[in-house]
């Protein structure tokens, strides 16, 4: 069993170390090309559309980001020194679970330049290449910083409720079947 304190899984009911990874299909609909994604397993993984990835054997929260950067950070203890990162960087998109109660929501999803809230609930890959069943035990939110992380969530299409801190009002997307 993989050492959880490494920070590149979710636990299942059974305590069982599971790595999860966004699916195709948000790559699809997000139409982008990522500089950085600074959280892949080290063999990669081949649908993540990034130039250029960091492992945990690189330690990705040490390195010096660039560019467009995909965040799926590791979910846990960690998740606010990940966004901390982003929120600085403030160029590119974070995936994580819509946890409004939690401290890190207010310190830095609130300050991105928009915040869209999926709907539904995302059914990550597992390790295997295999999405998990019924979804994630929790609603998601792409979180954006920078004008070409801002559009490409304007321009989703999979229904959701987006928070765009760019025209400082509220703009509910269409849910799309």
């Amino acid at each position: 069993m993989k050492d959880k304190a490494a920070g590149f899984t979710h636990d299942s009911v059974n305590n069982i170390s599971v790595d999860w990874y966004t699916p195709k299909w948000i790559f699809d609909e997000l139409g982008l090309m990522f500089d950085l994604d600074p959280c892949q397993p080290e063999q990669g993984i081949s649908w993540i559309p990034a130039k250029t990835f960091y492992s945990l054997k690189d330690d990705g929260l040490k390195q010096d980001w660039h560019g467009l950067v995909w965040l799926n950070p590791p979910y846990g203890k960690y998740t606010p020194d990940w966004l901390e990162k982003m929120h600085n960087h403030r160029n590119g998109i974070a995936l994580v679970f819509a946890r409004t109660d939690c401290r890190w929501f207010h310190d830095y999803v609130v300050n991105a330049d928009a915040i869209l809230f999926m709907q539904g609930r995302v059914k990550f890959v597992d390790g295997l290449g295999v999405a998990g069943g019924g979804g994630a035990g929790s609603g998601s939110m792409l979180i954006g910083w920078g004008d070409v992380a801002v559009n490409a969530l304007r321009n989703w299409t999979k229904g959701g409720f987006m928070v765009d801190g760019n025209k400082q009002e509220i703009e509910k997307q269409r849910m799309f079947a």
